[in-house]
This record gives C-alpha cells, sequence and structure tokens, in this order.
C-alpha cells in the first residue's frame, strides 16, 4: 500500500520551522506571523507569551528600533547600532558623539588658550603652538611649560614648600604672609614710604607714573622682601634707583600713560621672598587674563580712607569691572589704557600708598601682570571703583626699555 499510516504522514508533512533569526530562542505559537511579518503591540506579544516575564525580556529587544537609521553619524562616521543607542565611529580629524567637531579646532589658541600651560600661538593651516615665559622650557607633552631656573617668574616658592597654594581675600583685605607676595616692592622718598611697584626682573621695577612727579633718581630707594616695616625680618634687599624711566605720553596731575620703570643701581638677588613676577605675552594678556574675574592687589595703603598707613604688606582680591559700568560712577574718562576692578559696596579696594603696586592674576598656577595700581575716588569709597593701568597696552613698551 501507497498510504502511510496518519501518524507518519503527519511527520513528513509538519513545516520545520527556521531557528536563524533574532528570535529563535523566543519563538512560541504565532509570534513569526504577529510579531515578524507585523508589527504588534505588547498586549498581542503577551497573547503569545501568556507569562510576564518572558514577554518583558522579548519586548525589552523587540521595542528597540535600529538607532542608526537616521544615520546620526556626520564627517564620515560609521554608526554602530547599539541597545538603545548608538556609537559612532569617527575619522581621526574628528570627535564628539556624532562626529561633529574637528579635532583641529580644539588645538587653536582661541579655544581654551589652545591648552597650553602659558602662551598659544596660532600656525597658518596647521595646529596652535605651545610655548613658555623665559624662565621656562616647554615640556615633551608640547604644553607644560618647566621651570629652568631656581627662582622662575610668577611662582611663589614659599607656598610650593608648605604644599599650598590657599591665601586670604589694604581695604577689606587682610595680610599677605612673608613671601606671598615676592614681587611686591616698596619705594621710598628721602626714607619714606612712597608707593609700591612690582619686580619684573632682578633689576627692574614697575610702577605708577604718578608716583614719581617732581623726584629725582636720587632721593629713591627701592626695598624688596619688606613684610612689616620698620622690622628687619632678615628678608629685605634695598636698592638705590640708576634710571627713572615715565612714560613719554603722560602728563603730571593726569591719569592717563600712568606707567614707570625704576632700574636698580644693583640687581637684588633672587630668594624665597624675592621673586618676579611673569610679565604675559600680549596675546595671551588680553584673550586669557582679561577673563579671568578675580585677581589680586596689594600693599601698605591705608586701611580706612584717610587712616595711617598699614606697616604690614596688605592684599585683597578684587573682581574686574566692565568700563561701561565703571564710567557711570566716575567723572574721568576711563581710556582702552585703564581698567576698573573693586565693588560698589566699599568694603574692599586699594588705596593711597598703594599706588604702583601689582594687580596680578593667576593662570594655571603662575603669577602674571595685568595692572598697575593707578587712582580712584578716595579709598573703598561706596559706589565707585578703583582705577588701574592695563598692562596689556605697555607690554611692547616695557620690553622695549628694559633690553
Amino acid at each position: 500500500s501507497v498510504f502511510l499510516k496518519q501518524e507518519e504522514a503527519s511527520n513528513v508533512l509538519q513545516r520545520q520551522r527556521r531557528a536563524n533569526s533574532f528570535f529563535e530562542e523566543i519563538k512560541l505559537g504565532s509570534l513569526e506571523r504577529e510579531c515578524i511579518e507585523e508589527r504588534c503591540s505588547y498586549e498581542e506579544a503577551r497573547e503569545i507569551y501568556r507569562d510576564t516575564e518572558r514577554t518583558e525580556e522579548f519586548w525589552l529587544i523587540y521595542s528597540d528600533p535600529n538607532q542608526c537609521a537616521s544615520n546620526p553619524c556626520q564627517n564620515g562616521g560609521i554608526c554602530d547600532d547599539q541597545f538603545q543607542d548608538y556609537v559612532c565611529r569617527c575619522p581621526i580629524e574628528y570627535e564628539g558623539k556624532n562626529c561633529e567637531k574637528a579635532v583641529a579646532d580644539k588645538l587653536k589658541c582661541i579655544f581654551d588658550n589652545g591648552g597650553c600651560e602659558q602662551y598659544c600661538t596660532d600656525r597658518q593651516s596647521k595646529t596652535r603652538v605651545c610655548f613658555c615665559d623665559d624662565d621656562y622650557t616647554l615640556a615633551s607633552d608640547g604644553v607644560s611649560c618647566i621651570p629652568q631656573v631656581k627662582y622662575p617668574c610668577g611662582k611663589i616658592p614659599v607656598l610650593a614648600k608648605k604644599n599650598s597654594t590657599v591665601h586670604g581675600r589694604i581695604v577689606g583685605g587682610l595680610i599677605c604672609p612673608p613671601g606671598e607676595c615676592p614681587w611686591q616692592a616698596l619705594i621710598m622718598q628721602d626714607g619714606t614710604e612712597k608707593c609700591g611697584g612690582t619686580l619684573l626682573s632682578p633689576q627692574w621695577v614697575v610702577t605708577a607714573a604718578h608716583c614719581l612727579e617732581h623726584i629725582h633718581p636720587k632721593q629713591l630707594r627701592v626695598r624688596l622682601g619688606e613684610h612689616k616695616i620698620n622690622v628687619d625680618e632678615k628678608t629685605e634687599q634695598e636698592s638705590k634707583v640708576a634710571r627713572m624711566i615715565i612714560h613719554e605720553e603722560y602728563r603730571n596731575g593726569q591719569v592717563n600713560n600712568d606707567i614707570a620703570l625704576l632700574k636698580l643701581e644693583t640687581p637684588v638677588n633672587l630668594t624665597d621672598y624675592v621673586v618676579p613676577i611673569c610679565l604675559p605675552e600680549k596675546r595671551f594678556a588680553v584673550f586669557e587674563l582679561s577673563t579671568i574675574k578675580f585677581s589680586t592687589v596689594s600693599g601698605w595703603g591705608r586701611l580706612i580712607d584717610g587712616g595711617a598707613t598699614s606697616s604690614v604688606l596688605m592684599r585683597v582680591d578684587l573682581p574686574r569691572v566692565k568700563t561701561q559700568e565703571c564710567e557711570k560712577e566716575t567723572d574721568l574718562n576711563i581710556t582702552e589704557n585703564m581698567f576698573c576692578a573693586g565693588d560698589l559696596s566699599g568694603v574692599k579696594d586699594s588705596c593711597k600708598g598703594d599706588s604702583g603696586g601689582p594687580h596680578a592674576t593667576k593662570y594655571k598656577n603662575t603669577w602674571f601682570l595685568t595692572g598697575i595700581v593707578s587712582w580712584g575716588k578716595g579709598c573703598a569709597v561706596e559706589g565707585s571703583y578703583g582705577v588701574y593701568t592695563r598692562v596689556s597696552k605697555y607690554i611692547d613698551w616695557l620690553r622695549n626699555h628694559m633690553d
């Protein structure tokens, strides 16, 4: 007989299920018809499995669409589909979630100073180049600056030895502990404290021009390493002045171009208490340092308006103020050679006696000279700011005269 028994016939004719798809482990009943050939709902999947746990396991995978379907990767990036996410494999020139950022754009000075620790310069059609102040050398990583002298500019040796960078916040300020303002100079006229100044090199001090009106260099002495006036702390060094250079465009009684240089008769010895501040490169001063909100001003000026000068070196952290805002609070014109700092509460300010002293700004643990205490309406007068000579305008002038 050519007829098979019913059981044998069923075995021959039974359709074999394929198990070569994503769902090979979890196919049941009409799953292929309901959820693969057509789109099914969660309720339809639940009817197939009749088990919440297995339904959830299936639905978690089934409901996750192809994340690469919209072609999210840009600039030739290759998309790898992930569970509820995707990853772009970017060409070497690009980065970012969607390969949208050109790596070269980050290596330009305008972007976070090019990642440089100190100075940055752009090269045409190439990535930026970092470089350092003369007291430093560029590290092998191409961005860091390594000191190449014992006392490089802009560092505070006493803090390095304490392994600390903490300091307090001179009206409204606090005492600057010995050695923590190591570039601070005290300028004396005929033995009396006259103004502040800032050490730029072992033989040069910068100050305000108005401090030197009607004065002969022979009347001056400059003291470095000073902390408490009239107390011998064995850290002080005093020098006569060999030469006095007042800016050619400064006029007595005026406030523009308020800057001058003093050449010391004998260079000072650099110590833990006597260190020059860094004179910044111009682009760095304009685009990086000027954007830092707070800087430090120091001096032996009056502690209160009309009061006696301090016998101890003081310092205060002051915020920069927009020129438009500052001009509203003063009768004088704020030129491009000046900037304002302070707060309107009248609590913190530089003061008479601080004139000529440093407005110092810290960038990545190195200090740079950004301003010179110049003038203001009294001392910490409520509703007015202090005005400073903008050092970035005079970097070429300073370097030319010191060379």
